[in-house]
């Protein structure tokens, strides 16, 4: 054992007996100032001539202060722990509580000897009397409402928040690095991680208010990124999961994917991630639909700092959190005929789709698309039965057709714009296959779905990448086929009218701010669209 090891394991016994060392330290400075005061020149004999030494007074004025500040603790402490369930475990590690209430305890022991030793040493009551008396008294009320201050949940949440990122900064430094490398010392880290992780996810559900839900989620995710940016100085043994990280909540029904996550070294991000899943499902659950939006939005951040790693393994677990988020807010969205979480849900999960594009993840596109689709197939079908969810089909629609734009602007290469685009085209198949003959058609052509891949196939005329527009001018005019002439033109003409009368911004403010997401930057290319569907009706 060198000597950083002996030194750390000193520290560690340190901070988990806080509440001793506090003691030690009180006690070693009363009486190390007891000890000073008697060689101070003072005039004992007239002092006690004057009755300036008389201590009767001053067990009861100790015991009244005392009895004070407790009964104000147990009564601010129990409140708030009604609220914050953590509260007594800040409590019991505050250097200023800890030390103010010894100081307090010791003080008035010291009052009650000195009174029974007055002759003896009659500087101890001096210094008793004159301050340590005066000392107790002044900080009392300025205590209390350090304590009241203290037991805000904003204050508690912070306060567990910077614990816990200093811990990580510690882990971060080469002497504990090599500290870690020891199995108990990993265990040891592992459970005060999780502890600080598992303080956070219990105040989510003790407190009402936004703001503190909000302030916990983001700090679930700045800590998930800091522990991102520091995770590859670790040792690959401190990632082997602990007795602390298998019986966590959180890990209890996962014991087959314990070898998956060793391998993977995913214990500390599943553990973040779930947390946010479950903060998500309780945003749902009170219809907090901007907590709930803020949950996706800080995701994607999480999604780009392991981007900015490069790990691949986690950029699938983002995804799959998306698609976990998206099947609860589908779930909730059915059983209470409510849309707007999968409306602002689609938009962060497009958005992390982008991120993928823009860093190359080609085949975690194509899985993102496809479950897009998917989806967005499970939607309209219930939108039958329904209605609040038939705008979202359209909503998944936009998304795609974003990521497409984004990718041919990208340069990738045409076989997988190809596949991508014919993902986005059978969007509508169900609606095709909901019904027979013209009216079917019919619903289909006009169906925001049409105006959408019409608005794409705008953009790759502008691109002049025609294989493209054609691939979606083919798939538009497969519902005209049958109509009569003179209708089909018509019908092409009313998607052309509603693409060229389409305003930029809509009348609602949402998370993509109040885009109108049928609007087209390519108007100057409708024409050709026109002409381009009107070639495949038969006028004749």
């Amino acid at each position: 054992m060198n000597f950083f090891d002996i030194y750390y394991a000193i520290v560690l016994s340190l901070r988990r007996n806080r509440f001793w060392l506090a003691f030690a330290i009180v006690f070693a400075g009363i009486m190390l100032c007891d000890v000073i005061a008697a060689f101070l020149p003072l005039p004992m004999e007239e002092w006690a001539r004057l009755g300036v030494l008389d201590m009767s007074f001053s067990p009861e004025v100790w015991m009244g202060l005392v009895s004070m500040i407790v009964g104000t603790l147990v009564v601010i402490i129990t409140i708030a722990s009604q609220v914050v369930p953590r509260m007594i475990d800040v409590y019991m590690n505050d250097w200023r509580s800890l030390l103010y209430a010894w100081l307090l305890v010791l003080s008035t022991i010291h009052a009650i000897v000195v009174s029974k030793f007055i002759g003896v040493r009659p500087s101890s009551a001096v210094y008793n009397t004159f301050f340590l008396l005066p000392a107790n008294l002044l900080f009392a009320f300025p205590y209390i409402f350090y304590i009241l201050a203290m037991t805000k949940p904003s204050t508690i949440i912070r306060r567990i928040y910077k614990e816990n990122f200093a811990l990580l900064g510690r882990m971060s430094t080469p002497n504990v690095r090599r500290w870690l490398k020891k199995r108990e010392n990993t265990s040891m880290a592992q459970g005060e991680l999780f502890r600080y992780l598992n303080q956070l996810d219990n105040i989510m559900y003790f407190v009402s208010f936004k703001e503190l839900q909000a302030q916990i989620i983001i700090n679930i995710s700045a800590l998930l990124r800091e522990y991102i940016r520091i995770k590859e100085l670790f040792h690959g043994e401190f990632f082997a999961l602990s007795h602390q990280v298998v019986t966590d909540i959180s890990f209890q029904t996962l014991e087959i994917q314990f070898r998956e996550i060793e391998e993977t070294q995913t214990f500390y991000e599943l553990k973040c991630l779930r947390i946010m899943g479950d903060a998500y499902n309780k945003c749902l659950q009170d219809n907090a639909f901007d907590l709930a939006s803020l949950c996706g939005s800080e995701l994607n951040v999480i999604g780009e700092a392991v981007m900015e790693q490069g790990d691949d393994s986690l950029m699938e677990f983002v995804l799959v959190r998306f698609n976990t988020m998206m099947r609860s807010a589908f779930k909730h969205g059915l059983s209470n005929q409510e849309a707007r979480n999968l409306y602002n849900l689609a938009f962060h999960y497009s958005t992390y789709i982008k991120q993928l594009a823009l860093n190359d993840r080609k085949d975690l596109v194509k899985k993102a698309i496809r479950y897009l689709k998917m989806y967005g197939s499970e939607v309209f079908r219930n939108s039958q039965t329904q209605q609040s969810l038939a705008f979202i089909n359209d909503v998944f629609t936009f998304e795609m057709k974003e990521v497409l734009v984004l990718i041919a602007e990208l340069g990738w290469e045409q076989d997988l714009q190809r596949l991508l685009l014919c993902e986005l085209l059978e969007m509508d198949d169900l609606l095709v296959k909901s019904g027979t003959g013209a009216m079917a058609r019919d619903a289909a052509f006009n169906s925001g779905v049409r105006t959408l891949q019409a608005g794409l196939a705008l953009f790759y005329i502008f691109q002049q990448e025609y294989e493209l527009a054609s691939m979606v001018v083919d798939d538009i005019s497969e519902d005209l086929q049958g109509s009569d002439p003179m209708k089909a033109a018509g019908m092409v003409d009313v998607i052309c009218k509603r693409l060229e009368n389409a305003q930029p911004t809509f009348w609602e403010d949402t998370d993509r701010g109040n885009n109108n997401i049928y609007y087209s930057h390519h108007k100057a290319q409708i024409p050709e669209l026109q002409f381009m569907l009107l070639e495949k009706i038969d006028l004749g």
